[in-house]
């Protein structure tokens, strides 16, 4: 388990004292899910939320015409989940997907309220987590409106380079709103430009 990983990203936000440290460990349940594994599924009540350590994964659900729209994308250091059923523990709209073998250290919803009581530092990490996935939710609808194509791919690139060389360029896609093919054209187009700049004729 690499759990200096995970301690180390919720020092990003809070202090940690030993006892903190050791009350979360004690929370955590690895997991392991092989390629095309679903994490949870639509309908299902999300019962973890969850750290990954290696490997990757999307989040999605598919419209009443069977389209897939992919709504969250993680690699490693990154927390992954249907956040709106695991906080109400509802049925949940969507799928979350291994995109790989993936490693995932989870906690559950109950052992989570444990924590915040024992560790109340945890409940002000999750809520600036919380706050910080809504900010860049927010960041993601606004460049919906605003930006082309063209334009969303590049601050996707440049905001998650490690994302961009991980995942598969059909969820890439997906997740900016355009199909793999013209993703795909964009790229061929952005390659072209950056030749013509370096050797003009």
């Amino acid at each position: 388990m690499d759990t200096d990983l995970l301690l180390n990203n919720i020092k990003k936000y809070v202090q940690l004292s030993v006892r903190d440290e050791q009350e979360i460990l004690a929370s955590i349940t690895p997991r392991n899910f092989k390629k095309g594994q679903f994490i949870n599924s639509e309908g299902e009540i999300n019962r973890y939320t969850n750290f990954i350590t290696s490997g990757s994964a999307r989040v999605y659900y598919i419209d009443m015409k069977g389209q897939e729209h992919v709504v969250q994308l993680g690699i490693r250091d990154w927390w992954i989940s249907d956040y709106s059923s695991f906080t109400m523990q509802e049925p949940g709209l969507l799928y979350c997907e291994a995109l790989e073998h993936t490693q995932l250290l989870s906690i559950s919803h109950d052992d989570l309220n444990l924590l915040f009581d024992k560790t109340p530092i945890m409940e002000r990490f999750y809520r600036l987590q919380i706050q910080k996935a809504y900010s860049s939710y927010q960041k993601r609808v606004l460049q919906a409106m605003s930006l082309d194509a063209e334009q969303r791919y590049l601050t996707f690139r440049n905001t998650y380079p490690l994302m961009d060389q991980q995942i598969a360029q059909k969820d890439i896609a997906s997740y900016l709103g355009m199909s793999a093919e013209f993703l795909s054209k964009i790229k061929k187009r952005l390659v072209l430009k950056a030749q013509n700049k370096f050797y003009p004729e």
